[in-house]
This record gives structure tokens, C-alpha cells and sequence, in this order.
């Protein structure tokens, strides 16, 4: 009965909006408050405006939906649940603000606005109402509807056993190993680098200004200001860097502090409350070209042992830097032609199976793959989709428990649908 109620609802909206005036009147009762005609018209502009798609929206589904918004509010304002209206507000405003910045001017906006018979006043209360909506049913949710929503494991393995003919067939994969070797500063050049810091700290405590020999000497980009890092606090540097920087009193200079980024000379400039102003000097320690070339050796070396039938997991236990590969033998895991990785994918998959790539490099870092077996194309296994059949299966349960408690509130607070 509700639903014939509803569809001769929308043909007398149909009608009413294909008019030249809209005679505002009642359409709903919920609870206390009603609902007018000119609601459901304001909603639609507001939507339009927003830029959804509302052409396959009905008038009857807009005032569902109005109803369902009224009976949330009604049932949180039951239940004394309160939000926090002022960082709504502000989700708002900086949504409307990122929807102007897609226009090339205010005006054009304002034109869109215009042809949707609406204002941006009237478009950013909407949002705030889906906003506060959204939150108040997220909770109301979680209270009355999420523990309907629980899927046993017998449901999910009944459902896998019923459907899985039909579920997406897994395509061919390979099962992949990986070696990986970072390229790395000899001791031979970190040697160098510390060389070179003990000497410009020698000039530093001879009388150097720290500012005049950063802006010559250091690694760092800081060094076009003098070596000069502004104000920082605890926890905005690494920890040796910010360890020696925290006990030096205003104008002290640093012993020589080894971090990850090399080695540093620190001088402190200022105090207030709990940040430091001071600046450095840097001597990166990178590899040089001879640590590269001798890097890349070693990893031929290594391509030629699998070539001659050398164990992938030795040779991953011996040389490659990632440790959880190498606890794995090696194996990285198991990819069709589209999951593997995109910066090698093309020489990857042009390598036969069973033999290494080319010794492949990036971004300082040498790379072997090894396409190891070819696994056939074949059904997804119970355990591969287990986590998507329980979310497909949760959802449906969770939609039909969110109709169930709609209803209940209806009844609670009773609803009339007016002809």
C-alpha cells in the first residue's frame, strides 16, 4: 500500500514540477514536522548544483530520503547525540571552496549557480545537512544496525561454494623472486667525507665564520642561507642530530655528529620556549662512482650464479638487502602480468620464465627478477576471496538492517505520506 502511496506521489510531484508555479503544500508527516513540496524541490536544485546526476533521481526517492534524514535527526536528538557543528561547518566551507577553484572565475560559478536556481548560501547548507546526516548515521549506525551485520564463517564458505563458478577466474601468474641490492657508501668514501667535516671544523674552532663556511662548504640546501634551519622543535629532526642540538647553549658549536644524511657540525643561535634556531654544516656521505660500479658488478656476479643453476634463496640470503624477500627465499610473491611492478614490468615479463631479468636499477638501488614457476589460470580459492565475499555479504546484510530499523523508526514515530 506504501508503495503505490509513493508512486502516485511522484506522478502529482511530476506534474506539480512540470508546472509553471509550484503550489507549495504538505507531502509528509514525520513525527512533529512536516514536510513541504517546495523541500523536495530545494533538494533537487541543491543536488543539481552539487553536481549529481539527478535525472534518473525521482521525486518520490528525494522524499524518502528527506524522510530518513528526518527520523535520524529525531532519533538523535532522543538520544542526546551532539556533534561538533563548527568543524562541519568548516568541512563545508572548504568543499564549496574547492568546488569554485574548478571554475575559471566567481562569476562562472555563480552562472552555474544561477541555472540551478540556487545560491552558494543555500549549496553550502546542503552540504553541512549531508554532513551532519552522514555523522549522525555513522553512529546511529554503528549502534542499531552494525551488530545485525555480522557474517559467520559457514555463510561466507556456503556462498563461496554456491557461486564460485561465477566468481572472476584468477588469470596466469608467476610466482616472483626479487634481489635487491642498495647501492651504498664505501667505508673507503665515508672515510673521505669524515676527512673533509674534521677539517672545516678545525676551521670553525680557528675563528671561521660558522655562517661564511656553511655557505661554501656544506651539502646541504641550507647552505644558500648560511646553513641557517630556522626554528624546530623536538621530534622535527633526526634523533642524533636533534640530541647534540638540544644541549649546546646559545653561540656553542658541536662536536661532529654522524647522522643517516652524513656528518654534521652544529652551531646554536637561538632559544625560545621549546624550539632552537640553529644552523649546520653537512657532508653528505654518498656512494661514488667506484661503489656503483662495484655494486653492479656484484649483482652480475650474482645473475650469472642463477644462471648456472645456483639456489634463488642462497643467493637472496648471501647478497639481497630486503629482508622480507629474503625470509621468503627470495620469493616476493605471486603476480599476473598487471601486478607486477610497473618500473620493471616490460623487462620482467619479456624474460623467459625460470631465467633473470638484466640487472635493473632505480633510484640508487640494483634489482634481479626471477620469474620462478607459471601458475595456470584457474578459480579463486576460498581463502583468496574469503575477505571480499565477507564484505560483499556484510554490505547486504547491513542494507537489509538498515530498511529493517528505518521502519522501526517510522513506526515509532509515525509517518504519513500525504496525498
Amino acid at each position: 500500500m506504501k508503495r503505490f502511496i509513493l508512486m502516485m506521489l511522484a506522478l502529482c510531484l511530476f506534474i506539480s514540477f512540470a508546472s509553471a508555479e509550484l503550489v507549495d503544500r504538505i507531502v509528509a508527516k514525520v513525527g512533529g514536522e512536516i514536510i513541504l513540496l517546495s523541500d523536495i524541490q530545494k533538494m533537487l536544485l541543491q543536488m543539481r548544483a552539487a553536481g549529481l546526476d539527478v535525472e534518473k533521481v525521482t521525486p518520490a526517492e528525494i522524499l524518502q530520503e528527506l524522510i530518513e534524514q528526518r527520523l535520524i535527526l529525531q532519533k538523535a536528538k532522543e538520544l542526546d547525540i551532539r556533534l561538533n557543528e563548527d568543524s562541519i561547518r568548516k568541512y563545508a566551507e572548504n568543499y564549496i571552496k574547492q568546488l569554485k577553484s574548478q571554475y575559471p572565475s566567481e562569476a562562472e560559478f555563480r552562472q552555474d549557480l544561477a541555472k540551478s536556481q540556487t545560491t552558494e548560501n543555500e549549496l553550502l547548507e546542503y552540504y553541512i545537512d549531508k554532513l551532519r546526516e552522514n555523522a549522525l548515521t555513522e553512529q546511529l549506525v554503528e549502534r542499531f544496525v552494525s551488530a545485525k551485520a555480522v557474517v559467520s564463517e559457514t555463510e561466507m564458505r556456503n556462498f563461496y561454494e554456491a557461486h564460485k563458478d561465477s566468481l572472476a577466474v584468477r588469470p596466469i601468474t608467476w610466482e616472483t623472486g626479487m634481489i635487491l641490492k642498495n647501492i651504498k657508501a664505501s667505508q673507503k668514501a665515508e672515510n673521505q667525507k669524515l676527512s673533509e667535516i674534521r677539517a672545516i671544523y678545525q676551521r670553525i674552532m680557528n675563528g671561521e665564520d660558522f655562517a661564511a663556511v656553511a655557505s661554501t662548504d656544506s651539502d646541504c640546501p641550507s647552505k644558500a642561507r648560511g646553513g641557517d634551519l630556522g626554528f624546530f622543535s623536538k621530534g622535527m629532526m633526526v634523533k642524533p642530530f636533534e640530541d647534540a642540538a638540544f644541549t649546546l647553549n646559545v653561540g656553542e658549536v658541536s662536536d661532529i655528529v654522524k647522522t643517516q644524511f652524513g656528518y654534521h657540525i652544529i652551531k646554536l643561535e637561538e632559544k625560545r620556549a621549546n624550539e632552537l634556531r640553529a644552523r649546520h654544516i653537512l657532508k653528505i656521505i654518498e656512494p661514488t662512482m667506484q661503489d656503483t660500479v662495484q655494486t653492479r658488478e656484484l649483482m652480475e656476479n650474482v645473475r650469472e650464479r642463477l644462471i648456472q643453476g645456483e639456489s634463488l634463496a642462497t643467493l637472496a640470503s648471501e647478497v639481497s638487502d630486503d629482508e622480507q624477500s629474503k625470509a621468503e627465499g627470495g620469493i616476493v610473491g605471486e603476480y599476473d602480468a598487471d601486478g607486477m611492478p610497473e618500473f620493471f614490468r616490460a623487462a620482467i615479463m619479456a624474460t623467459p620464465v625460470g631465467e633473470p631479468t638484466a640487472v635493473l636499477e632505480n633510484e640508487g638501488t640494483l634489482y634481479i627478477f626471477i620469474r620462478t614457476k607459471e601458475i595456470p589460470s584457474r578459480l579463486y580459492s576460498y581463502d583468496e576471496v574469503k575477505d571480499s565475499v565477507g564484505a560483499l555479504l556484510a554490505r547486504e546484510k547491513q542494507i537489509e538492517a538498515y530498511g529493517d530499523w528505518i521502519k522501526e523508526l517510522m513506526e515509532e514515530s509515525y509517518v504519513e505520506i500525504v496525498q
